[in-house]
């Protein structure tokens, strides 16, 4: 087999390239401090790689999502601890209020301060998270969850819960619709409160009941009166916001019929005799303002009686509270585990990966100096070869 110059020249080259192409190669992998440098390094490895990498940017997500809810959660239960706060301070002044040597006057001022507490649970029920997406308005985030004042509090908002995905399983809730908690407060006592007048010489009593039962939501949270002339009862109204009470229906008894309730009347009332009436609601500013507005103009019942009702409603609307609260604690400990699952999990992920794509520097530096030698080996030789002329010989 003839040799030529031109094939000595072609294979030196090659095989210092080659060598050369190795040694950067390693150098690579030793710097990177990473096996796969490519899919061609190891096919195999590097899509098992790939996946996991994949499955761990899902979790790490997951971690993101977690700490987001847990912000919202956090909000959302420091303003039901707010809620909680409030609720008690009425409960106090209520049972001030029941203290029968406070004069009208004193009346008035308690009602001035729950008025205050009223605007303030107003201020609450629209609150903003961080992002100005309102905390209890539902899905309607942008729409102000409750409108209106002491003569009414509506709901704009809607039933929806916004959530949140933590896992590849569960959807968390961060909010909470207003209509649960504000406007959908049990009925103490079924909801009918009928009081007899504290100055009252008959033995007349009064009996309520809805109809048509259940109740509609527009003949709760309303207060009447029903004085006695002596021959026929008549009925009227406290409207919130107007001075005046209102006639609802007059007539000799024993059974009239108010808006959405039936009255009956017992026993032997006498001429000038009244009773009270107060239908709660279910829609928590609807009582707190039947109750501001019976301090601001007391009616022929006993203030304790008033106070009374206060108290079941405050009760209700406490344990509305607290149970939506508990609720968020219990989600608030959900996320505690799948945090600590999810950080559980990315270790995993990276161990594996690790196995995978790290360098075994102690088997790469090896190889580094052994591709080393070669190439110097390959650079020698080529030397070596490339001066085997004749024309070296001549002198």
């Amino acid at each position: 087999m003839r040799i030529s110059t031109n094939m000595i020249y072609q294979k030196g080259v090659g095989a210092m390239q080659l060598q050369t192409s190795n040694l950067l190669h390693t150098q690579q992998q030793v710097s990177t401090g990473r096996r796969i440098l490519t899919p061609a390094d190891d096919p195999i490895a590097a899509a098992r790689a790939l996946e996991l990498g994949q499955s761990r940017s899902i979790n790490q997500q997951f971690s993101q999502n977690i700490a987001y809810a847990g912000d919202n959660l956090r909000l959302l239960e420091g303003r039901l601890a707010g809620i909680e706060d409030m609720i008690q301070y009425g409960r106090e002044r209520a049972l001030q209020a029941g203290n029968g040597s406070l004069s009208n006057t004193d009346l008035s001022f308690i009602a001035s301060d729950l008025r205050a507490q009223f605007d303030s649970l107003i201020a609450i029920a629209n609150t903003r998270d961080g992002q100005g997406e309102y905390l209890f308005a539902g899905y309607k985030s942008q729409q102000q969850p409750f409108v209106g004042g002491f003569t009414g509090v509506s709901y704009a908002g809607d039933q929806g819960e916004r959530s949140i995905q933590v896992s590849a399983s569960r959807f968390m809730p961060v909010s909470a619709p207003g209509e649960q908690l504000f406007n959908n407060v049990r009925l103490p006592n079924g909801g009918l409160y009928g009081f007899t007048g504290a100055e009252n010489s008959g033995s007349g009593t009064i009996s309520l009941a809805y109809n048509p039962a259940p109740p509609d939501a527009a003949t709760l949270g309303r207060r009447y009166e029903v004085a006695f002339d002596g021959a026929n009862y008549n009925v009227t109204e406290w409207q919130r916001g107007n001075p005046t009470p209102v006639a609802v229906v007059s007539g000799p008894g024993p059974v009239l019929s108010l808006p959405g309730i039936d009255l009956t009347v017992a026993g032997a009332p006498a001429a000038g005799d009244r009773f009270d009436v107060m239908v709660a609601s279910t829609n928590v500013f609807d009582n707190a303002a039947l109750f501001i507005d019976t301090l601001e103009r007391p009616g022929s019942a006993s203030m304790t009686d008033v106070v009374g009702f206060a108290l079941n409603t405050i009760d209700a609307f406490q344990d509305t509270a607290l149970t939506m609260r508990a609720q968020i604690g219990a989600q608030l400990g959900e996320l505690d585990q799948l945090n600590g699952l999810g950080e559980d999990l990315d270790l995993q992920y990276a161990a594996s990966i690790s196995r995978l794509e790290d360098l075994d520097y102690v088997e790469a530096i090896s190889r580094l100096t052994q591709q080393q030698t070669y190439l110097q080996a390959a650079q020698q030789s080529f030397m070596k070869i490339s001066s085997m002329s004749l024309f070296n010989f001549l002198s």
